[in-house]
């Protein structure tokens, strides 16, 4: 692969970076790489997976600025890939049986997961994948989870019977367990909605003057910088919490 490997799926691209390497080494690299990829990516918007480094927020904008300085391509959303994510995102899109323990075993001592043709029609058949932003006025609806590679701005709504991720900011309005499923839930990297539903529990933001509010947990200790948020039904309510243990903890996914 070299210091920076660059990868085209459906969805989006790729970026895999050498985790020893400089930093000033790997943004000279990353521009080539874009750069001999021009006319190969084109002109469209699309959704990135930053793999094999772990990034300041810093880092990651020099690293857009050299994308955005070498093709045409415009990065709506960046994803860093994180273990714990990838496992509640795996708890929607596949859910694999081992039929012995010795079988187990051996999947957890496996550094990667074989791709194959029915696994990926597996993880197709329990999720979807929508790349672009939502505008206001728009308004789509799935019958199973669905992640967003993307932002759902104001006056925009999505509806799924399962949950939804959106990998950029959320702004407008989500409606996820339509089908009844008070387990879903609503997560965003940059979460501000104007309204989210979930089941048969509505709250709106809690700028809004009338109506059941999104709670946030009261232990959330107060944080400089935005992190992943997800709404999730407790107690009753649509509370907004820190995407972390809490969460895991409270949705049994640990």
């Amino acid at each position: 692969m070299g210091l920076v490997g660059l990868k085209g799926t459906a969805n989006g691209i790729i970026l895999e970076l050498d985790p020893k390497a400089s930093f000033d080494l790997l943004i000279t690299e990353v521009a080539g790489k874009f750069r001999e990829s021009r006319s190969f990516l084109g002109k469209a918007s699309m959704g990135m997976i930053i793999r094999g480094r772990n990034l300041y927020d810093k880092e990651e904008n020099e690293i857009l600025k050299a994308i955005s300085d070498n093709c045409d391509i415009n990065v709506t959303c960046v994803l860093r890939e994180d273990p714990v994510t990838d496992r509640i995102f795996a708890s929607y899109v596949k859910k694999p049986e081992a039929s012995s323990n010795e079988e187990i075993q051996e999947n957890l001592c496996n550094d990667e997961e074989v791709i194959t043709e029915e696994n990926i029609q597996a993880a197709r058949d329990q999720a979807v994948i929508y790349t672009g932003s939502l505008r206001s006025g728009q308004s789509v609806k799935y019958n199973k989870s669905v992640i967003v590679l993307g932002d759902i701005k104001p006056g925009a709504s999505i509806t799924s019977d399962g949950s939804i991720f959106v990998m950029g900011a959320f702004r407008g309005s989500a409606f996820a367990g339509a089908s009844g499923d008070d387990t879903a839930f609503v997560m965003a990297l940059d979460f501000d909605p104007l309204q989210v539903r979930i089941a048969n529990t509505i709250a709106i933001s809690p700028d809004s003057d009338e109506g059941p509010k999104i709670k946030t947990r009261k232990f959330i200790k107060t944080q400089n910088n935005k992190s992943t948020e997800v709404a999730y039904i407790l107690n009753g309510h649509i509370v907004k919490d820190v995407y972390g243990a809490a969460f895991l903890r409270d949705n049994r996914f640990v």
